[in-house]
């Protein structure tokens, strides 16, 4: 095999492939899969002077009937190919950042710039802009062989790299929340992003490359969401790429931000001694957002039995998973399985998680005057299904208020199950909470 390194311009490889010059060999390529957004990302990239990878092309001489002919195979780069030729013929037009930004998706530098082929397609272009697309260098590599089975074998072996996943690709991207999950959950090759000490010693390790920087994305999006108020997101890879497009202005002096990191610090101090296996993805989102619940309405006296909660979640985990059967099954193992990226299966796992620690950890107010702790609201809250109990109509978290069924000011005490989700107009007061209570009590007699 003789391969030679050559620069075509894009005019003279789109005019080969015109005159039928430049082939695919459909027995083992690909037709065309690139979706237009990708073929116009491509093409703003040329425009803007980015750099395209290596084209690797197979050259091939005919003779027949004492003729000859020369053209080439591609070995890689059809797709680049594809996007630049259908380009060329006017195809398509190219993305307005602005105007397309809920489907382009370009970082905010590059919104602030002008773009003169915003919107245009090849022939709307300025004679300046045309040139310069048809006058880009593009690197190519020669391949010279008798073999068919040698050049199909290079094409294999291009094709046998690992290409970056899902999460390599958010790391490549520009923008606030790339930092945040960077500076929380590390990356071992860059000095500066060591990682909290959270992820890097009580996170489960896998095989996917980048799983604790996705499991980083996860986490920040529910806490910086306030999901635990009735914002829960997918966490799907389309709703992750999309969340990190709408933080791209997200800074590290936010205060989320900061008291993310006072969260995540007072996780290594709730598992400080634990001798248990590290935790798995669903049990760090779990965790963090309930140690973020009890932060700051709750005393500490909570932290001694965190282990003891935790283990004994675990366990009762672990039995019904392995029988598939009972209420930890149900509630929260099958959970874990299908959909288990799903906003309504986070959201039911941590209900039925937080009520089960809260159960054992049994927090104190730090101050007894007020009603209900972030925690209980969120129990009660979902235990009520997020729905009003005087109007039965949804209830947004901004308009949420507890209502004492058995009255605080009649020694109605402040727990779970003497409270009662309402709209604060809905709340009831005087003869209504009386009328309110008796109602309960018939329907709770009832077994309803």
């Amino acid at each position: 095999m003789i391969h030679k390194p050559e620069v075509m311009k894009v005019k003279d490889l789109l005019n080969l492939k015109k005159n039928q010059m430049l082939k695919v060999n459909s027995e083992y390529q690909r037709g065309s899969v690139w979706s237009k957004t990708q073929q116009k990302k491509l093409i703003d990239s040329v425009l803007r002077g980015y750099p395209l990878p290596m084209i690797y092309l197979h050259y091939k001489e005919h003779e027949v009937a004492g003729m000859k002919s020369q053209s080439f195979e591609i070995i890689d780069g059809q797709q680049r190919i594809n996007a630049l030729f259908d380009f060329s013929q006017g195809a398509f037009k190219l993305f307005d950042p602005i105007k397309d930004e809920e489907i382009a998706h370009f970082p905010q530098f590059i919104k602030d710039n002008p773009c003169p082929w915003a919107g245009c397609d090849y022939i709307g272009l300025e004679n300046m802009l045309k040139e310069k697309f048809d006058d880009t260098p593009l690197s190519c590599v020669k391949i010279e062989t008798d073999s068919e089975d040698e050049a199909r074998d290079l094409f294999i072996r291009l094709q046998a790299g690992l290409p970056l996943n899902v999460q390599e690709k958010r790391d490549a991207w520009p923008g606030g929340f790339t930092e945040f999950v960077l500076h929380f959950a590390g990356k071992t090759d860059i000095p500066r992003y060591p990682g909290h000490d959270f992820f890097n010693k009580w996170v489960k390790k896998t095989n996917f490359r980048g799983n604790t920087r996705q499991l980083c994305a996860y986490v920040g999006m529910l806490f910086l969401r306030n999901a635990v108020k009735g914002n829960w997101i997918d966490l799907r890879i389309k709703t992750v790429d999309d969340f990190y497009y709408q933080q791209l202005s997200l800074d590290m002096k936010d205060l989320r931000v900061q008291r993310f990191d006072k969260i995540l610090n007072l996780t290594i101090e709730c598992f400080n001694g634990y001798t248990g296996k590290k935790l798995s993805d669903h049990e760090v989102i779990h965790i963090i957002l309930l140690l973020d619940s009890l932060y700051d309405d709750y005393t500490k006296s909570w932290q001694k039995d965190f282990i003891l909660a935790f283990d004994s979640f675990r366990k009762s985990n672990f039995i019904n998973k392995k029988n598939k059967t009972g209420e930890y099954w149900v509630n929260y193992g099958m959970l874990t399985q299908a959909s288990a990226n799903h906003a309504a299966t986070v959201q039911l796992r941590h209900k039925f998680f937080s009520e089960k620690m809260f159960e054992i950890l049994k927090p104190v107010l730090k101050d007894k005057t007020r009603s209900f702790g972030q925690l209980e609201r969120e129990i009660i809250y979902y235990r009520d299904d997020r729905k009003c109990q005087v109007c039965g109509v949804d209830i947004n978290w901004n308009d949420l208020e507890i209502h004492h069924v058995d009255e605080h000011q009649n020694g109605g005490e402040t727990e779970i199950n003497n409270g009662a989700s309402v709209h604060k107009q809905c709340h009831p007061k005087g003869q209504a909470a009386v009328e309110f209570r008796a109602k309960r009590l018939k329907m709770k007699n009832l077994g309803t």
